[in-house]
Protein backbone atom coordinates (compact mmCIF):
# COMPACT_ATOMS: atom_id res chain seq x y z
CA UNK A 1 0.00 0.00 0.00
CA UNK A 2 1.29 2.99 -1.23
CA UNK A 3 0.42 7.05 -0.27
CA UNK A 4 0.08 8.27 -4.18
CA UNK A 5 1.26 12.43 -3.92
CA UNK A 6 -0.79 14.43 -7.16
CA UNK A 7 1.42 17.36 -6.68
CA UNK A 8 -0.17 19.87 -8.50
CA UNK A 9 2.42 23.03 -8.47
CA UNK A 10 0.68 25.87 -8.82
CA UNK A 11 1.91 29.34 -7.72
CA UNK A 12 0.87 29.04 -3.83
CA UNK A 13 -0.34 32.52 -2.38
CA UNK A 14 -0.50 31.09 1.18
CA UNK A 15 3.32 31.83 1.77
CA UNK A 16 3.70 29.50 5.04
CA UNK A 17 7.00 30.57 6.74
CA UNK A 18 8.33 26.97 6.96
CA UNK A 19 6.95 25.81 3.30
CA UNK A 20 10.10 23.49 1.91
CA UNK A 21 8.84 24.23 -1.93
CA UNK A 22 11.69 26.18 -3.38
CA UNK A 23 10.00 28.57 -5.93
CA UNK A 24 11.92 27.46 -9.12
CA UNK A 25 10.35 23.82 -8.70
CA UNK A 26 6.40 25.39 -9.45
CA UNK A 27 5.70 24.34 -12.79
CA UNK A 28 2.42 24.57 -14.49
CA UNK A 29 0.39 20.99 -14.56
CA UNK A 30 -0.26 18.51 -17.54
CA UNK A 31 -3.43 16.93 -16.56
CA UNK A 32 -3.06 13.88 -19.20
CA UNK A 33 0.20 13.06 -18.29
CA UNK A 34 -0.25 13.16 -14.33
CA UNK A 35 -3.52 10.75 -15.30
CA UNK A 36 -1.70 9.00 -17.21
CA UNK A 37 1.00 7.61 -14.69
CA UNK A 38 -1.34 7.86 -12.39
CA UNK A 39 -3.60 4.94 -14.19
CA UNK A 40 -0.03 3.20 -14.63
CA UNK A 41 0.96 2.61 -10.72
CA UNK A 42 -2.60 2.72 -9.13
CA UNK A 43 -3.68 -0.03 -7.38
CA UNK A 44 -6.71 -0.78 -5.06
CA UNK A 45 -4.83 -0.75 -1.70
CA UNK A 46 -3.34 2.82 -2.83
CA UNK A 47 -4.70 6.00 -1.30
CA UNK A 48 -4.59 9.08 -3.36
CA UNK A 49 -3.84 12.54 -1.89
CA UNK A 50 -4.16 15.97 -4.48
CA UNK A 51 -1.65 18.16 -2.92
CA UNK A 52 1.23 20.99 -3.30
CA UNK A 53 0.96 24.14 -3.45
CA UNK A 54 -2.70 24.85 -2.75
CA UNK A 55 -5.62 23.03 -4.47
CA UNK A 56 -8.50 25.81 -3.62
CA UNK A 57 -6.01 27.67 -6.45
CA UNK A 58 -6.39 25.83 -9.25
CA UNK A 59 -9.54 26.59 -11.66
CA UNK A 60 -12.82 24.86 -10.64
CA UNK A 61 -12.99 23.56 -14.24
CA UNK A 62 -9.25 21.57 -13.86
CA UNK A 63 -9.99 20.67 -10.58
CA UNK A 64 -13.66 18.99 -11.72
CA UNK A 65 -11.46 17.28 -14.19
CA UNK A 66 -8.86 15.99 -12.16
CA UNK A 67 -11.41 14.52 -9.81
CA UNK A 68 -14.05 12.81 -12.38
CA UNK A 69 -10.47 10.99 -14.25
CA UNK A 70 -8.99 9.97 -10.46
CA UNK A 71 -12.67 8.70 -9.98
CA UNK A 72 -12.75 6.50 -13.22
CA UNK A 73 -9.26 5.25 -12.00
CA UNK A 74 -10.64 4.35 -8.64
CA UNK A 75 -13.80 2.75 -9.39
CA UNK A 76 -15.33 2.78 -6.50
CA UNK A 77 -17.26 5.76 -4.99
CA UNK A 78 -17.06 4.35 -1.05
CA UNK A 79 -13.48 4.72 -1.39
CA UNK A 80 -12.56 8.61 -0.98
CA UNK A 81 -10.17 10.67 -2.46
CA UNK A 82 -7.85 12.78 -0.30
CA UNK A 83 -7.04 15.94 -0.30
CA UNK A 84 -4.24 18.41 1.91
CA UNK A 85 -5.64 22.30 1.71
CA UNK A 86 -5.24 25.33 4.10
CA UNK A 87 -8.47 26.16 2.63
CA UNK A 88 -7.01 29.66 1.26
CA UNK A 89 -9.36 30.30 -1.81
CA UNK A 90 -11.66 28.17 -0.59
CA UNK A 91 -15.45 28.77 -1.66
CA UNK A 92 -18.86 27.09 -1.64
CA UNK A 93 -17.98 25.86 -5.38
CA UNK A 94 -14.66 23.79 -3.77
CA UNK A 95 -17.17 22.53 -1.16
CA UNK A 96 -19.97 20.94 -3.57
CA UNK A 97 -17.08 19.78 -5.66
CA UNK A 98 -15.53 18.01 -2.41
CA UNK A 99 -19.28 16.02 -1.44
CA UNK A 100 -19.97 15.35 -4.90
CA UNK A 101 -16.83 13.75 -5.78
CA UNK A 102 -16.21 11.90 -2.11
CA UNK A 103 -13.24 14.25 -1.26
CA UNK A 104 -12.19 14.16 2.31
CA UNK A 105 -10.24 17.32 2.90
CA UNK A 106 -7.44 17.30 5.40
CA UNK A 107 -6.89 20.91 6.80
CA UNK A 108 -3.49 22.24 7.39
CA UNK A 109 -4.04 24.48 10.45
CA UNK A 110 -1.63 25.10 13.68
CA UNK A 111 -4.01 25.69 16.14
CA UNK A 112 -6.14 29.29 16.82
CA UNK A 113 -4.87 32.21 14.80
CA UNK A 114 -2.37 33.28 17.30
CA UNK A 115 -0.65 30.61 16.94
CA UNK A 116 -1.57 29.78 13.44
CA UNK A 117 0.72 32.54 12.69
CA UNK A 118 3.29 30.98 10.27
CA UNK A 119 0.60 29.83 7.97
CA UNK A 120 -0.93 32.04 5.24
CA UNK A 121 0.13 35.38 3.42
CA UNK A 122 3.29 36.83 5.07
CA UNK A 123 1.40 40.46 4.72
CA UNK A 124 -0.49 40.77 7.99
CA UNK A 125 -3.35 42.56 7.19
CA UNK A 126 -3.96 39.67 4.49
CA UNK A 127 -2.74 37.16 7.03
CA UNK A 128 -5.80 38.64 9.44
CA UNK A 129 -8.36 38.11 7.15
CA UNK A 130 -7.30 34.48 5.66
CA UNK A 131 -7.19 33.56 9.77
CA UNK A 132 -10.58 34.78 9.97
CA UNK A 133 -12.07 32.87 6.91
CA UNK A 134 -9.71 29.85 7.68
CA UNK A 135 -11.40 29.83 11.63
CA UNK A 136 -15.08 29.94 10.36
CA UNK A 137 -14.75 27.31 7.56
CA UNK A 138 -13.47 24.75 9.93
CA UNK A 139 -16.49 26.04 12.57
CA UNK A 140 -18.76 25.48 9.41
CA UNK A 141 -17.18 22.03 8.91
CA UNK A 142 -17.55 20.88 12.77
CA UNK A 143 -20.94 21.85 12.63
CA UNK A 144 -21.58 19.68 9.45
CA UNK A 145 -19.42 16.93 10.30
CA UNK A 146 -19.29 17.04 14.10
CA UNK A 147 -15.52 16.69 13.79
CA UNK A 148 -12.65 17.83 11.22
CA UNK A 149 -9.41 16.29 10.27
CA UNK A 150 -6.23 18.19 9.40
CA UNK A 151 -2.53 17.90 9.97
CA UNK A 152 -0.81 20.69 12.98
CA UNK A 153 2.59 21.75 12.49
CA UNK A 154 4.66 21.62 15.88
CA UNK A 155 7.33 24.39 17.10
CA UNK A 156 8.47 26.90 18.80
CA UNK A 157 5.23 28.83 18.06
CA UNK A 158 2.25 26.23 19.34
CA UNK A 159 4.87 23.75 20.91
CA UNK A 160 5.78 24.40 24.25
CA UNK A 161 3.95 25.70 27.42
CA UNK A 162 1.19 27.63 27.84
CA UNK A 163 0.96 27.82 23.81
CA UNK A 164 0.56 24.19 23.66
CA UNK A 165 -1.81 23.88 26.41
CA UNK A 166 -3.88 26.55 24.09
CA UNK A 167 -3.42 24.63 21.13
CA UNK A 168 -4.81 21.47 23.11
CA UNK A 169 -7.43 23.44 24.25
CA UNK A 170 -8.44 24.39 20.42
CA UNK A 171 -8.03 20.59 19.29
CA UNK A 172 -10.39 19.70 21.82
CA UNK A 173 -13.26 22.45 21.10
CA UNK A 174 -12.59 22.28 17.75
CA UNK A 175 -13.47 18.21 17.02
CA UNK A 176 -10.09 17.92 15.81
CA UNK A 177 -8.96 14.51 14.81
CA UNK A 178 -5.50 14.30 13.04
CA UNK A 179 -1.58 14.54 13.17
CA UNK A 180 0.80 16.21 15.15
CA UNK A 181 3.84 16.75 12.92
CA UNK A 182 7.26 18.18 14.16
CA UNK A 183 8.22 21.20 11.75
CA UNK A 184 10.30 19.96 9.09
CA UNK A 185 12.82 22.37 7.31
CA UNK A 186 14.86 21.82 4.77
CA UNK A 187 18.36 21.97 4.43
CA UNK A 188 18.46 24.79 2.33
CA UNK A 189 15.83 27.00 4.66
CA UNK A 190 17.98 28.51 7.12
CA UNK A 191 16.01 31.24 7.88
CA UNK A 192 12.95 29.33 9.89
CA UNK A 193 15.41 26.50 11.47
CA UNK A 194 15.29 28.69 14.87
CA UNK A 195 11.33 27.72 14.74
CA UNK A 196 11.92 23.89 14.93
CA UNK A 197 11.45 22.31 18.25
CA UNK A 198 14.22 20.71 20.33
CA UNK A 199 14.33 16.75 20.61
CA UNK A 200 13.52 17.24 23.99
CA UNK A 201 10.87 19.55 23.28
CA UNK A 202 8.90 17.68 21.21
CA UNK A 203 8.97 14.86 23.49
CA UNK A 204 7.43 17.37 26.37
CA UNK A 205 4.51 18.08 23.55
CA UNK A 206 4.24 14.76 22.18
CA UNK A 207 3.82 12.99 25.75
CA UNK A 208 1.45 15.87 27.06
CA UNK A 209 -0.70 15.10 23.84
CA UNK A 210 -0.74 11.44 24.58
CA UNK A 211 -2.29 12.52 28.14
CA UNK A 212 -4.93 13.51 26.52
CA UNK A 213 -5.13 10.98 24.10
CA UNK A 214 -5.16 7.99 26.31
CA UNK A 215 -7.78 9.18 28.88
CA UNK A 216 -10.27 9.91 25.27
CA UNK A 217 -10.85 6.68 22.97
CA UNK A 218 -12.65 9.37 20.93
CA UNK A 219 -9.64 11.29 19.97
CA UNK A 220 -7.60 9.84 16.86
CA UNK A 221 -4.45 12.23 17.64
CA UNK A 222 -1.09 11.03 15.86
CA UNK A 223 1.40 9.91 16.51
CA UNK A 224 0.26 8.18 19.18
CA UNK A 225 -2.80 6.17 18.09
CA UNK A 226 -0.24 4.66 15.36
CA UNK A 227 2.99 4.32 18.09
CA UNK A 228 0.31 2.51 20.10
CA UNK A 229 -0.30 0.10 17.43
CA UNK A 230 3.21 -0.32 16.47
CA UNK A 231 3.60 -1.54 20.04
CA UNK A 232 1.31 -3.63 20.12
CA UNK A 233 1.93 -5.01 16.40
CA UNK A 234 -1.51 -4.69 14.77
CA UNK A 235 -0.28 -3.06 11.85
CA UNK A 236 2.81 -1.91 9.61
CA UNK A 237 4.80 0.44 11.59
CA UNK A 238 3.41 3.49 10.56
CA UNK A 239 3.79 6.36 9.75
CA UNK A 240 5.95 6.01 6.69
CA UNK A 241 8.32 8.35 9.03
CA UNK A 242 9.11 5.02 11.03
CA UNK A 243 8.20 2.46 8.64
CA UNK A 244 12.37 2.31 7.36
CA UNK A 245 11.86 4.05 4.19
CA UNK A 246 14.69 4.37 1.73
CA UNK A 247 14.79 7.89 0.80
CA UNK A 248 15.19 6.90 -3.04
CA UNK A 249 12.45 4.31 -3.35
CA UNK A 250 9.87 5.96 -0.20
CA UNK A 251 6.64 4.77 0.27
CA UNK A 252 4.93 8.15 -0.88
CA UNK A 253 5.00 8.14 -4.35
CA UNK A 254 4.36 12.03 -5.82
CA UNK A 255 2.94 12.73 -9.00
CA UNK A 256 5.17 16.01 -10.19
CA UNK A 257 2.60 18.21 -12.70
CA UNK A 258 4.02 16.94 -15.57
CA UNK A 259 3.51 13.43 -14.99
CA UNK A 260 7.16 12.71 -13.59
CA UNK A 261 7.07 9.57 -10.77
CA UNK A 262 8.98 10.75 -7.77
CA UNK A 263 9.55 10.04 -4.46
CA UNK A 264 8.34 11.88 -1.28
CA UNK A 265 8.72 15.62 -1.35
CA UNK A 266 10.43 15.67 1.57
CA UNK A 267 13.43 14.28 0.21
CA UNK A 268 13.49 16.62 -2.70
CA UNK A 269 15.64 19.39 -0.36
CA UNK A 270 18.41 18.28 -2.41
CA UNK A 271 17.05 18.68 -5.56
CA UNK A 272 17.25 15.03 -6.54
CA UNK A 273 13.07 14.11 -7.48
CA UNK A 274 13.76 10.95 -9.37
CA UNK A 275 12.37 7.54 -7.34
CA UNK A 276 13.87 4.14 -7.26
CA UNK A 277 12.21 1.31 -8.07
CA UNK A 278 13.02 -1.69 -5.91
CA UNK A 279 13.05 -0.37 -2.14
CA UNK A 280 16.46 -1.34 -0.18
CA UNK A 281 17.20 -1.40 3.62
CA UNK A 282 20.60 -0.04 3.36
CA UNK A 283 19.53 2.86 5.43
CA UNK A 284 18.41 1.14 8.26
CA UNK A 285 20.37 -1.83 8.55
CA UNK A 286 23.42 0.68 8.78
CA UNK A 287 21.49 1.92 11.54
CA UNK A 288 20.98 -1.05 13.29
CA UNK A 289 24.67 -1.68 13.53
CA UNK A 290 25.76 2.13 14.39
CA UNK A 291 23.61 4.82 15.60
CA UNK A 292 20.71 2.77 16.66
CA UNK A 293 22.85 -0.15 18.05
CA UNK A 294 20.97 -1.76 20.60
CA UNK A 295 17.83 0.64 20.43
CA UNK A 296 14.82 -0.93 22.77
CA UNK A 297 12.24 0.49 19.49
CA UNK A 298 14.13 0.55 16.30
CA UNK A 299 11.97 -2.43 15.08
CA UNK A 300 9.07 -0.33 15.27
CA UNK A 301 11.40 3.19 14.52
CA UNK A 302 13.84 2.09 12.22
CA UNK A 303 15.93 5.37 12.99
CA UNK A 304 13.03 7.66 11.81
CA UNK A 305 12.63 9.77 8.79
CA UNK A 306 15.37 9.80 6.77
CA UNK A 307 14.62 13.78 5.66
CA UNK A 308 15.36 14.73 9.27
CA UNK A 309 18.72 13.51 9.51
CA UNK A 310 21.03 15.37 11.82
CA UNK A 311 22.57 17.90 9.99
CA UNK A 312 20.91 17.41 7.28
CA UNK A 313 22.26 13.88 6.07
CA UNK A 314 19.56 11.27 5.45
CA UNK A 315 22.51 8.51 6.22
CA UNK A 316 21.96 9.39 9.67
CA UNK A 317 19.11 8.59 12.09
CA UNK A 318 15.90 11.25 12.65
CA UNK A 319 16.93 14.75 14.30
CA UNK A 320 14.04 13.99 16.92
CA UNK A 321 14.86 10.58 17.46
CA UNK A 322 14.12 11.51 21.22
CA UNK A 323 11.21 12.51 20.91
CA UNK A 324 10.14 8.79 18.98
CA UNK A 325 12.07 6.97 21.61
CA UNK A 326 10.48 9.22 24.83
CA UNK A 327 7.33 8.51 23.36
CA UNK A 328 7.41 5.23 22.62
CA UNK A 329 8.78 4.83 26.26
CA UNK A 330 5.19 6.46 27.75
CA UNK A 331 3.15 4.10 25.99
CA UNK A 332 5.27 1.42 26.93
CA UNK A 333 4.93 2.00 30.35
CA UNK A 334 1.43 2.95 30.34
CA UNK A 335 0.18 -0.09 28.53
CA UNK A 336 2.44 -1.97 30.70
CA UNK A 337 0.46 -0.93 33.43
CA UNK A 338 -2.95 -1.60 32.14
CA UNK A 339 -1.70 -5.43 31.21
CA UNK A 340 1.73 -6.57 33.25
CA UNK A 341 1.86 -10.16 31.15
CA UNK A 342 1.01 -8.48 27.69
CA UNK A 343 3.41 -9.22 24.21
CA UNK A 344 4.39 -6.11 22.60
CA UNK A 345 6.50 -6.31 19.20
CA UNK A 346 9.78 -4.84 21.27
CA UNK A 347 9.49 -8.08 23.16
CA UNK A 348 9.70 -10.44 19.60
CA UNK A 349 13.77 -10.60 18.50
CA UNK A 350 14.25 -9.15 14.79
CA UNK A 351 10.46 -8.33 14.68
CA UNK A 352 10.52 -6.37 11.40
CA UNK A 353 12.77 -8.53 9.40
CA UNK A 354 10.66 -11.26 9.82
CA UNK A 355 7.47 -10.05 9.36
CA UNK A 356 8.70 -7.87 6.54
CA UNK A 357 9.85 -11.72 5.03
CA UNK A 358 6.70 -13.92 6.13
CA UNK A 359 4.21 -10.94 5.61
CA UNK A 360 2.90 -11.92 9.15
CA UNK A 361 2.22 -10.26 12.27
CA UNK A 362 4.19 -11.96 14.84
CA UNK A 363 2.54 -10.93 18.26
CA UNK A 364 0.03 -12.94 19.38
CA UNK A 365 -2.19 -9.66 20.84
CA UNK A 366 -2.00 -8.78 16.95
CA UNK A 367 -2.71 -12.41 15.85
CA UNK A 368 -5.99 -12.03 17.68
CA UNK A 369 -7.10 -9.20 16.84
CA UNK A 370 -6.50 -10.07 12.74
CA UNK A 371 -8.82 -13.32 13.78
CA UNK A 372 -10.94 -11.89 15.84
CA UNK A 373 -12.01 -9.25 13.36
CA UNK A 374 -11.88 -11.92 10.74
CA UNK A 375 -14.70 -13.78 12.53
CA UNK A 376 -16.35 -11.19 13.65
CA UNK A 377 -19.09 -10.18 11.92
CA UNK A 378 -20.09 -13.97 10.95
CA UNK A 379 -19.98 -14.71 14.66
CA UNK A 380 -22.24 -11.86 16.01
CA UNK A 381 -25.33 -13.13 15.64
CA UNK A 382 -24.37 -16.00 17.30
CA UNK A 383 -23.07 -14.69 20.03
CA UNK A 384 -26.24 -12.39 20.36
CA UNK A 385 -28.97 -14.44 20.13
CA UNK A 386 -29.85 -16.67 23.23
CA UNK A 387 -31.37 -19.90 21.73
CA UNK A 388 -33.84 -21.45 24.30
CA UNK A 389 -31.28 -24.07 24.99
CA UNK A 390 -29.07 -22.07 26.22
CA UNK A 391 -30.87 -21.82 29.79
CA UNK A 392 -30.05 -24.29 32.68
CA UNK A 393 -32.97 -25.49 35.14
CA UNK A 394 -32.88 -22.38 36.73
CA UNK A 395 -34.02 -20.31 33.88
CA UNK A 396 -30.41 -18.37 33.91
CA UNK A 397 -28.70 -17.75 30.32
CA UNK A 398 -25.30 -18.91 29.71
CA UNK A 399 -23.23 -18.18 26.46
CA UNK A 400 -22.26 -21.75 24.59
CA UNK A 401 -20.43 -19.96 22.17
CA UNK A 402 -16.99 -20.06 23.86
CA UNK A 403 -14.30 -19.49 21.19
CA UNK A 404 -10.57 -20.59 21.03
CA UNK A 405 -7.78 -19.84 18.53
CA UNK A 406 -6.64 -23.05 16.88
CA UNK A 407 -2.26 -22.76 16.67
CA UNK A 408 -2.22 -24.84 13.78
CA UNK A 409 -5.25 -23.60 11.93
CA UNK A 410 -5.26 -19.95 12.57
CA UNK A 411 -9.22 -20.60 12.98
CA UNK A 412 -11.42 -19.77 16.11
CA UNK A 413 -13.54 -22.67 17.39
CA UNK A 414 -15.80 -23.58 20.40
CA UNK A 415 -14.43 -24.88 23.09
CA UNK A 416 -15.76 -28.34 24.44
CA UNK A 417 -18.13 -27.80 27.35
CA UNK A 418 -19.69 -30.42 30.04
CA UNK A 419 -23.04 -29.81 32.07
CA UNK A 420 -23.00 -30.21 35.70
CA UNK A 421 -26.03 -31.23 37.30
CA UNK A 422 -27.62 -28.36 37.63
CA UNK A 423 -27.28 -27.15 33.90
CA UNK A 424 -24.38 -25.15 34.63
CA UNK A 425 -21.12 -25.65 32.17
CA UNK A 426 -17.49 -25.49 32.49
CA UNK A 427 -14.67 -25.24 29.69
CA UNK A 428 -13.25 -28.60 29.63
CA UNK A 429 -10.16 -27.54 27.98
CA UNK A 430 -9.74 -24.03 28.41
CA UNK A 431 -5.93 -23.47 27.19
CA UNK A 432 -3.99 -19.87 26.80
CA UNK A 433 -2.87 -18.66 23.87
CA UNK A 434 0.22 -20.15 22.90
CA UNK A 435 2.27 -18.87 19.80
Amino acid sequence: MSTILMYLKVNCPVGCEYCFELPSNIKDYDIQKMIKTLRQIYTPNDSICLHGGEICTVPIIDLENILIKVREIINNEKITIAAQTSLYGYTEEHKKLFQKYNVSLGISVDGPPELNILRGPRNQNKNEIYQKELQKNILDMVGERGHFGGISILSKVNGTGENLESLIKWALDNKFQGRFNPMFIPSWNNQAKNLVLTPNELKIAWIRLAEETITNPFLQWNPIREFINNLLGTSNPSPCVVNRCDYITTTCKTIMGDGTLARCDRCFQDGYFSRGINKNFVRSEMLKITECKGCRYFEICGGGCPGEGIDGDYRHKSYFCEAYYGLYEYLEKHLRGLFPNIILAVDIPDYYNVCETTGNRLNPFAKMMSIGQQNFNQDLSKINKCPLECKDEHGDHYDINHYNINNETNQIEPLRTQNRPHGDHYDENFNDYNN
